[in-house]
Parts: C-alpha cells; sequence; structure tokens
C-alpha cells in the first residue's frame, strides 16, 4: 500500500471536478479508461505523479458523492464455489477487511484466486467480482430530485 496523498483545496477541488466530469459510480471507476483518464487530467491539472491507488484513495477521501448513479453490474462468470473462494482470498489479503484497487494486496488476492480457482479475470472482472459478492447492501439508492414544497403562510393570531 502506498502512503495516502495529502492534498490542499485547491487539488481536492480538481479531483472533484475531474470526477463530476467523469460521470460514472466511484465503486465502478477502477481499471476503465474512464479512471485512467481521471488520472492523467489530476496528473496534468496538479502536477502530482500519483499512481492509480493513491488517486482512487484520494477519492474516497477527499471527493464528496455526486449525481453519478452506479448502473446495472454485468452479470458475473463465477460459480458458487468460485464465490466461496473468493470470500476466502479477501479475508486473507484484506487490510482492514477490505482490499482496494490498484494495490499490492488487490494483485496478490487476483493472482492466488486465479491459481486456487482455475479461473483467468483480469483486474477489472476481478474488482467487479468484489462488487458483487459484497451484493448491494453498499451501494446507494440513485438520487431523485424532490421538488421544494411551497411555504404555507403563518397564522398568527397576534396572541
Amino acid at each position: 500500500m502506498k502512503p495516502p496523498m495529502k492534498l490542499n483545496a485547491i487539488d481536492q477541488e480538481h479531483l472533484q471536478e475531474l470526477y463530476n466530469s467523469a460521470g460514472v459510480a466511484r465503486d465502478e471507476l477502477p481499471y476503465t479508461p474512464t479512471f485512467d483518464a481521471l488520472v492523467q487530467g489530476f496528473q496534468d491539472r496538479t502536477f502530482k505523479n500519483a499512481d492509480p491507488e493513491q488517486v482512487f484513495s484520494a477519492i474516497i477521501k477527499y471527493v464528496r458523492s455526486s449525481g453519478n448513479v452506479s448502473t446495472q453490474m454485468p452479470a458475473g462468470t463465477l460459480t458458487d464455489e468460485q464465490m466461496k473462494q473468493l470470500k476466502a482470498t479477501l479475508s486473507r489479503h484484506g487490510v482492514g477487511g477490505k482490499v482496494l484497487p490498484y494495490s499490492d494486496e488487490f494483485l496478490a488476492a487476483r493472482n492466488e484466486f486465479n491459481k486456487v480457482s482455475g479461473a483467468n479475470l483480469n483486474e477489472q472482472e476481478f474488482w467487479r467480482s468484489i462488487l458483487r459478492r459484497q451484493g448491494t447492501k453498499l451501494r446507494p439508492p440513485a438520487r431523485k430530485k424532490v421538488a421544494a414544497a411551497a411555504e404555507e403562510p403563518d397564522e398568527d393570531d397576534g396572541e
């Protein structure tokens, strides 16, 4: 795990703008061309030579949630037995119960899972398998726009 970045207010603003313009939910960003463009844009704007693991950690730490809603995940290809192996593998490699994308722990867990299960998942497929294993309990609901209620005038009796 690489040391986390410390960002000043301007760098945080740049990261927020890039995330909002990406239009993709945070958990769906890793291992996509959109995230690669976000990392490159962050490096170009801030002149920081940050790797993808550090940028994703900074998104978790500094970025406010936005209107980027999650989409339906594509169907998984893992069997029930492979899902059990995935759970066991993640418990061995997780730091604080979590495995972050682009980290050394993530790569070690993916390599071990591919070796044990006989699967040949790339990074994006493995990340999506982790998200599927977590289930929908961690996915926030889609935000709905609510019309502001009209204010009713106060009725004072003068007492």
